[in-house]
This record gives C-alpha cells, structure tokens and sequence, in this order.
C-alpha cells in the first residue's frame, strides 16, 4: 500500500481540524436566540394587544321571531401587530339586537368567531365557523304563534356558523304574566345568513 503515509497524514489532518469546526458550530448556535429569550418575544407579542370591535348582521327565520333582521358587534383583543389580511380569529363579548315580525330579540354573550372583514368595513365579511352562546331577552308581539302574543321571555341561546349559513337553539322562560294552561318554557330554533 504505497498511498498509506498520505492516507494516514490526511486523517491526521482532519482530526486536528474537528475541534475547531465544533467550536465554530457552538459559537453559531450561541448566536441564535435561547428558548427563553422567544418565549419573552412571544409574551411580548401577548402583551401588545388592542381591543378590536367588529360589527355583526344576521337575518334568519326563528321560532319565536319569524322573520327578523339583526345588527350587534364582537368586542374581542387582538394581538395589535395582527393585521387580519386573510382571516381573523375574534373571541370575546358579543352584543345584538334583532327585531322581527313577530316580536324582538336582544342578546349578550361570548363569541368565538373565525372571519374576514373588507378594509375599511366595520362588518364582518364571510364567517367562516363561529359559535355563540348569549343569554337573551325577547319581547313578542303582533301575530306571534305564542298564546298571548305578547309575553315577555328570558333565557340562553346557542348559535353555529358556517359560511353563509347560521343556526341557533334556546330555551327561554316566560317571565311575564301567562294564563294557566302556558307552557312555563319556550324552545327556540332557527336558521338564517350572517352571525
């Protein structure tokens, strides 16, 4: 084996090099930030956040609304350097009025809700899921299906949005006066566009 002093010098040589590449490798990785240090920049991020409001529109057909059209808003904080360019992720309080054909609804709750929003528009766009859970107050009137028509509710609903389409259940207790054979508990449902 002619070539086994070159062989033997040439490793030799790489040997004496690996220290070196180690330490060359260690400084680079002591350039990179440590996990702590991300976990304060991510905490930092957390901390600068800003309350964001967005308006809310629905109309649907519910029981014991009927037809009805209403309006409200998303108070949710955000991170402030989240700048919502495809879609934003809202949580927080959720406040709407609805008045219908048959009486009106208004509702206060918590909303966690995914969508987007046109710039310069206070409305939410296109809903992609959301949900909500509001405890609600509805006054009916005119020719509602309720025996009488007029009563005075107090109860929860649950609302389920996908895109376009939106679903909401309750149970609600009369609190106004009733005649005897009334049902004590009203059961709601509905179905319409928006949140």
């Amino acid at each position: 084996m002619p070539n086994t002093p070159l062989a033997v010098g040439a490793l030799v040589i790489v040997l004496q090099g690996l220290p070196a590449a180690a330490q060359e490798v260690g400084d680079d990785a002591r350039a990179e930030p440590s996990s702590s240090e991300t976990a304060e920049r991510v905490q930092a991020d957390v901390d600068e956040t800003s309350l964001r409001w967005l308006g809310i529109a629905r109309v649907r057909y519910s029981i014991p609304l009927d037809f009805s059209a209403g309006a409200g808003a998303v108070l949710a904080r955000m991170p402030a350097s989240y700048d919502c360019t495809t879609f934003c992720e809202y949580r927080g309080f959720v406040a709407q009025i609805e008045p219908g054909s048959a009486g009106g609804q208004l509702g206060v709750g918590y909303a966690r809700v995914i969508a987007t929003h046109k710039p310069r528009s206070a409305f939410l766009n296109n809903v992609y899921v959301g949900w909500s859970a509001r405890a609600v107050l509805v006054r009916t009137w005119g020719d509602s299906e309720l025996d009488p028509a007029r009563q005075t509710l107090a109860g929860f609903e649950g609302q389920f949005a996908l895109p376009r389409l939106s679903f909401n259940l309750g149970v609600l207790r009369r609190i106004s006066s009733a005649h005897e054979d009334a049902d004590r508990y009203v059961y709601t449902a509905g179905i319409g566009w928006g949140f």
